[in-house]
């Protein structure tokens, strides 16, 4: 019997793309605790938060085929904050709609901030020498472990970890005054 909890995100989500349900139940166990940490943080209800999962999860089987996923936890997440809004709509009562052009301003504001900050740290990383950037890829895009990403590159893993070091020196060294300004 095949130990799913040895693949990497991509590999389980390529064996769902195929109708792969064991793919799939790894991917649900791997991460409905911290969808339901992400959804209860926002929501505050432990009801409404697994509501939240179980959407995006049974969103992520039905949309199998249609979806294409390069980083798993970056598109759960997504998946999850729209969830949220969803369910947020749902129980907003009708005074609150009063409050909204601000509260969508403040969200507009966020997610410009987010894409604009995103798109620095992918020019930050592209100026990192090409086998540091791989591996930092693979570690947090395709949440790959030291040991996979030292086995795939055929390296070891205490360079692996050198990588990762000195990739996020080098964005925590950029973004200082972003992150010192945000707190």
């Amino acid at each position: 019997m095949t130990d799913y909890a040895n693949f990497a995100d991509e590999a389980l989500v390529q064996m769902m793309s195929n109708d792969d349900h064991n793919a799939f139940t790894e991917i649900y166990n791997r991460y409905w605790k911290r969808l339901y940490v992400l959804a209860y943080d926002r929501l505050r209800s432990r009801e409404l938060a697994e509501d939240v999962v179980q959407d995006v999860l049974t969103g992520l089987w039905l949309r199998r085929h249609q979806s294409i996923i390069r980083s798993l936890p970056a598109y759960l997440a997504t998946a999850s904050r729209y969830a949220v809004f969803t369910q947020l709509s749902r129980i907003i009562p009708v005074t609150a709609v009063e409050a909204l052009p601000e509260a969508v301003q403040a969200v507009t504001d966020d997610t410009a901030q987010l894409h604009f900050l995103q798109q620095s740290m992918q020019e930050q990383l592209k100026q990192l020498p090409e086998k540091c950037r791989i591996v930092f890829d693979y570690s947090r895009n395709m949440g790959m472990s030291n040991k996979e990403i030292a086995r795939k590159l055929h390296i070891s893993e205490k360079a692996v970890e050198k990588h990762i070091t000195k990739a996020l020196q080098r964005l925590r060294l950029q973004f200082r005054n972003y992150f010192h300004a945000l707190f």
